[in-house]
């Protein structure tokens, strides 16, 4: 667990935590303007590619992980989720032509929306996913670091002012493709592609449904705040938000690794007594939330700091959001292990979902409530109170269940 949670912190950072080394370079280099709509261009191109990612990254770890010993399964997963990934890019696709033309940024800025969107589907056609559940990460961690750095490097060498915003997702997506289509041969030594047949392609959708729609609706609460605040703001205020937002998602992000280390792990625990469970639960509950604290402290305190050495003097506004936004790390860290180490393992995938779908709806009346009369610091504001209100409903449910056994189907899946 300790080589694979290693292996995700190395692919975590150059993902997500080296793009933050050119935050102070295109802060500067950008401007408030140019980078906000390269924030509004880039979270509007994740959220579709949510589509293409369809939840399999949980649906598919979990069932890799249960399938670790029997290779030809292994292949015929591996199989249906890369061609239904194929199909749903077609979909996702169709949506951005669609959002070209109903969202005025996008038709003012119509090169730099595609190539977000063309380096998110690179992210999201990844499939390292299956080694999380076979657990074998070590080569295609390496891999992944060494292509995404050199897509990171190209950053600095590409972009000289605010009309090169467009090179930023051009670079780093390359070099994700490239890692995708790498990945994807290694993976296919492994468990070899076959042609797995209509049915089972739906089999998979139907696998990565209940993830699909957490993933969906947190989305839309998370990722995407830079795309709805966009829809309310100016592209400079979205910037201060932008810059805080993404100061903040690097230290929340830290958290991605471990979790995604310990998952597998607990998607194997159905097995256990009420009583292990628990205590197996309150050990993954010391690590995480400690984690998370650490990590808000340091956003909320290191604030002032963090804004002036990676945004600079024109970001001044973007001290408040920061810290506001801060406080997600410790908040988040206890709703995924009551939510990912707790109920989806015990095949509660709709008590989790209609959590998160309700969260969504709660965070969309607070946009409509709140940012206009509040702006940036308003959509702040909002995401944090979403994910109280997700953190008190998951309590609940855990409480509800801590006793009971695991169901019966659940067992069976997990034999």
């Amino acid at each position: 667990m300790l080589r694979n949670a290693a292996a995700l912190y190395g692919v975590h950072v150059v993902t997500y935590a080296l793009p933050l080394l050119t935050t102070p370079f295109l802060a500067r280099t950008l401007g408030p303007g140019a980078w906000g709509a390269l924030a509004v261009a880039q979270a509007f191109a994740l959220l579709v590619a949510l589509l293409i990612e369809f939840g399999f990254d949980l649906s598919g770890t979990r069932e890799a992980a249960r399938r670790q010993e029997d290779r030809a399964s292994l292949g015929a997963l591996l199989s249906s989720v890369t061609v239904a990934k194929g199909l749903l890019t077609v979909t996702a696709a169709l949506l951005t032509l669609a959002a070209q033309q109903w969202v005025p940024a996008f038709r003012q800025e119509p090169l730099l929306l595609w190539v977000a969107f063309a380096w998110a589907a690179a992210q999201a056609l990844n499939v390292m996913w299956f080694f999380q559940g076979i657990e074998n990460l070590a080569r295609v961690s390496t891999l992944d670091i060494g292509l995404k750095a050199a897509g990171t490097a190209a950053v600095f060498l590409t972009v000289r002012g605010p009309a090169d915003a467009w090179l930023v997702p051009a670079a780093q997506g390359a070099a994700a493709l490239a890692s995708a289509g790498l990945c994807l041969w290694l993976a296919a030594r492994h468990a070899p592609l076959t042609w797995p047949g209509w049915a089972a392609v739906t089999g998979a959708v139907r696998l990565g449904t209940n993830m699909f729609v957490f993933r969906a609706a947190s989305s839309v609460y998370a990722s995407s705040a830079a795309f709805l605040l966009g829809l309310f703001v100016s592209p400079q205020l979205v910037g201060y938000y932008a810059g805080a937002d993404r100061i903040a998602r690097a230290f929340q992000g830290l958290l991605s690794p471990l979790h995604r280390a310990l998952f597998p792990r607990y998607a194997r625990m159905v097995h256990l007594p009420p009583a292990q469970a628990r205590e197996a639960l309150a050990s993954g509950m010391r690590l995480m939330a400690g984690a998370g604290l650490l990590l808000s402290l340091c956003a909320v305190f290191g604030a002032p700091l963090l804004v002036q050495i990676l945004l600079g003097p024109a970001f001044g506004e973007s001290v408040p959001l920061l810290r506001v936004l801060g406080l997600l790390p410790a908040v988040i860290a206890v709703n995924i292990v009551l939510g990912l180490f707790w109920l989806l393992p015990r095949g509660m995938d709709l008590t989790f979902n209609l959590t998160v779908l309700g969260a969504a709806a709660l965070n969309a009346g607070l946009i409509v409530w709140l940012v206009p009369r509040g702006g940036p610091l308003a959509m702040a504001g909002a995401v944090v109170v979403t994910e109280l209100a997700v953190l008190a409903v998951l309590t609940v449910a855990y409480a509800l269940t801590r006793r009971g056994p695991v169901p019966a189907e659940t067992l069976g899946r997990s034999a």
